[in-house]
């Protein structure tokens, strides 16, 4: 009798605990999903050859505040800066073109800590090529490659072999044509709030004996960090 008393009290316990961990089942699988919903970034995420790290500059260059002002729209993350994923064998670059340095390959943590802070993470998101241009983004670290130490393009034009950063990646990211897939935009130097011309930029194209290329083709890290051929997979931040 004791032993029928003892396996009913051990087949209680034993279902009691399978309903325990049913609930810690469900309640992981129901977080998981959570998370997905929510876009929260998963620690094991890893970068692929050809995505895009969107990044706001941590500066307080004029140069920097003139694009963000306009690029950017109030209650937007100002991304000033786009570079492209590069993987060679176990290490992790960022081909891009910067201001002082021009077209560079740079070690994945070097990007990282150039980017804004937002409670002491960086601000730098992670956009991925959508499957139908796959091979498009897997050959787009190779053509980046073949600008490496070309000047930055300062006059904010196509029609010159400088490049700024969401230019190399235009130019990187080609179709079965040859042709980029990421359409030229009309440019703006005015601030996306007020309308008027920043000084900045009339000062800067002044020094360069040129007029403001307002209108003509051109893209920029905000907008190409919103454009329909990519989604948002990760984010540092």
């Amino acid at each position: 009798m004791c032993l029928g008393i003892l396996s009913a009290v051990n087949c209680f316990n034993l279902k009691l605990a399978e309903r325990k961990m049913d609930k810690k089942i469900v309640f992981f699988l129901s977080f998981c999903t959570l998370l997905a919903s929510c876009n929260i970034p998963v620690d094991n995420f890893k970068l692929r050859d050809g995505d895009l790290l969107f990044s706001v500059g941590k500066g307080e260059s004029e140069l920097l505040k003139a694009i963000q002002n306009a690029t950017s729209k109030d209650g937007e993350i100002p991304f000033s800066h786009v570079g492209i994923a590069c993987i060679e064998n176990d290490s992790v670059f960022v081909l891009e073109a910067a201001p002082k340095q021009g077209v560079v390959k740079t070690p994945l943590a070097d990007f990282i800590d150039e980017s804004a802070k937002i409670d002491s993470k960086p601000t730098v998101a992670v956009g991925r090529m959508k499957k139908v241009h796959e091979k498009s983004a897997k050959e787009a670290p190779q053509r980046a490659l073949m600008h490496l130490g070309k000047k930055y393009d300062f006059a904010y034009s196509e029609s010159n072999d400088d490049f700024y950063c969401s230019e190399l990646v235009r130019f990187s990211f080609l179709d079965s044509n040859g042709k980029p897939i990421f359409p030229a935009q009309p440019m703006s130097f005015k601030n996306k709030e007020t309308r008027l011309e920043e000084p900045f930029w009339v000062d800067h194209f002044k020094k360069l004996n040129q007029e403001i290329p307002e209108g003509e083709p051109g893209t920029n890290p905000a907008d190409m960090a919103k454009s329909d051929l990519i989604e948002i997979v990760y984010k540092y931040y």
